[in-house]
């Protein structure tokens, strides 16, 4: 996989944002012969696929699984890896009232665990749905009509619109129903009693029930991996630098100018490529912006989440590998544990719990203090049963991240537009990966989003990578 030292007639790619979208693309321009230079504004590479390794555990900034329907995609990652994977099948569930329930759903599995009467309920809504859709077709305009319209009202509050509601803290009426389409693998209940009674191979709105997963060092090892790559071909990952500016002529940018170790530090390439969020990128994009690029920036908004590391006293809390938590008199939302991907994640007889609060930048768990944070981790998992009082070890850790999630509100989609055809304008510059392109996929879709762009540029491939992770599909 590596190339040729690149030469002095190579030409130039500055690439901005050193997560999964940036270092593979950086990658493949690096295995062509150009001359490649990272800039990453953290201290490390992986944006939201990063790894950190403290007093023997290594954790993740929540749960990953690397799998993609592409083969060709999974032998990369393995090349890239080294060596150093391994498969996993995969366990997720929802726990509610104090019980367990298989995510994607199964139909015995809620058979056995809800009441008659909500089973009652449950089928009762859905044929009631069924038939009031046949008359006057509901809308599939926001995610709650989506959800209805397949599920039937009580399944939607059960497992659909209590946990959404929560984890982005606005109505589902204000969520566009993409965020349905793309992460529920059920197209309608009868699709459920179908998979659970079939258990169809090759759907592609079925579970991915294996994926990938380094054997030591976290998922942070495929950035990792990227990195030792590029470098290797004699390029340049710099991280510590943040990118301050865009200067733009004649509609093409000339030159970003980027502070690293205490200087101001100024780069010329003949192509940029940005991996940081739309609404970071706008304003530093040329001296002035449209009127509408303004008010695009302030419309779109991210969600922020705090990640609570709890290391516990015991081998294993549950066998999953994540666990959606609805109830909304619960703070956190989702909880995963490291030893579930990889036994090296923490010492030998003990476990890490990484608890998720969704959050807004300045709100009450966004300020408070880490020793907080933690207690309030700990004091909802022994409420919810899954821990004991005690069982906490000392010397958890808190991390916070601002652009966690892109919010899908009704009119994300215009304001995404507004931007991207903004930065069309500079014929030298392209914006990709997750937050380049404002858009919740999986780290496979990253990748896929950085080849896309590179072999845009190096061959005649006619793949847009805009496209990737776009349509109505299951993302897994």
């Amino acid at each position: 996989m590596t190339a040729s030292p690149p030469t002095a007639t190579a030409k130039r790619v500055v690439v901005v944002g050193g997560g999964l979208a940036g270092l593979s693309c950086a990658q493949r321009f690096s295995e062509a012969g150009w001359q490649v230079t990272v800039l990453e504004a953290e201290h490390h590479v992986g944006g939201l696929a990063s790894s950190f390794t403290e007093d023997g555990y290594t954790f993740d900034l929540g749960p990953h699984r690397l799998y993609s329907n592409l083969d060709a995609l999974n032998e990369h990652f393995k090349r890239v890896l080294n060596g150093n994977w391994d498969y996993r099948n995969r366990l997720s569930r929802i726990f509610m009232k104090k019980r367990f329930f298989d995510y994607p759903l199964k139909v015995g599995n809620v058979l056995t665990s809800l009441s008659p009467w909500l089973l009652f309920r449950s089928f009762w809504d859905y044929m009631a749905v069924r038939l009031r859709n046949a008359i006057r077709p509901i809308p599939d305009d926001n995610f709650e009509n989506w959800v209805v319209k397949r599920f039937g009202k009580t399944l939607y509050d059960l497992f659909f619109g209590t946990y959404t509601r929560k984890a982005w803290g606005i109505p589902c009426t204000q969520i566009a129903s993409d965020w349905a389409s793309q992460r529920i693998s059920q197209l309608n209940l009868l699709d459920t009693v179908k998979k659970t009674v079939f258990r169809p191979k090759g759907d592609v709105r079925s579970l991915v029930t294996r994926f990938l997963y380094p054997k030591t060092g976290g998922i942070g090892e495929l950035s990792e991996g990227y990195r030792r790559l590029i470098e290797a071909d004699g390029n340049t990952v710099t991280t510590g630098a943040r990118v301050t500016q865009f200067d733009t002529a004649d509609g093409r940018i000339a030159r970003a100018h980027y502070d690293h170790d205490g200087a101001s530090h100024t780069i010329e390439a003949d192509l940029f490529i940005s991996t940081v969020p739309l609404t970071a990128l706008a304003p530093i994009l040329g001296e002035s912006q449209p009127a509408a690029v303004t008010q695009a920036v302030a419309d779109l908004k991210h969600k922020a989440i705090v990640f609570c590391y709890l290391k516990l006293d015991r081998p294993q809390v549950t066998p999953d590998h994540w666990v959606y938590i609805p109830e909304e008199h619960i703070a956190i939302h989702r909880i995963s544990e490291f030893t579930n991907f990889s036994k090296e994640c923490a010492p030998e007889g003990k476990t890490m719990v990484c608890a998720e609060i969704t959050s807004t930048i300045g709100d009450k768990y966004w300020t408070m203090d880490d020793s907080d944070l933690l207690k309030l981790a700990s004091d909802n998992l022994v409420t919810l049963g899954l821990l004991q009082a005690g069982e906490v070890l000392e010397g958890g850790f808190v991390r916070r991240i601002d652009y966690a999630y892109p919010i899908y509100d009704l009119t994300y989609r215009v304001n995404v537009k507004t931007l991207t055809d903004f930065m069309k304008s500079f014929d030298n510059f392209i914006s990709t990966g997750r937050q380049g392109l404002f858009r919740y996929g999986n780290m496979d879709h990253s990748v896929a989003m950085g080849h896309a762009v590179a072999r845009r540029v190096l061959s005649t491939d006619d793949v847009d990578h805009a496209q990737i992770a776009a349509e109505d599909e299951y993302f897994g």
